[in-house]
């Protein structure tokens, strides 16, 4: 993922925060975790997430599918992989 689609990510979450400049970041070797959103995401925002490269990693998703706008649970965070 490049810095441009992650900035371009996290001002897509940040209205989402009841405390948008609050700490709601996280990460582990090669992972970026957002967690979950205060209030639900407008579907052309989760759509806009995904087409950047951001996934919902605990989302319920059939196995041989890959993650997308309609496995989007508002109680999921996201993750950005760089």
């Amino acid at each position: 993922m490049t810095i441009k689609d992650f900035l371009e990510g996290l001002s897509i979450l940040r209205p989402y925060y009841e405390n948008p400049d609050g700490y709601h970041l996280g990460a582990e070797h090669d992972v970026i975790y957002i967690y979950a959103t205060d209030f639900p995401l407008e579907a052309e925002h989760v759509k806009q997430l995904c087409d950047l490269g951001f996934c919902q990693e605990d989302a319920e998703v059939p196995d041989d599918k890959d993650f997308g706008p309609e496995y989007y649970n508002p109680e999921e965070g996201w993750a950005a992989y760089v």
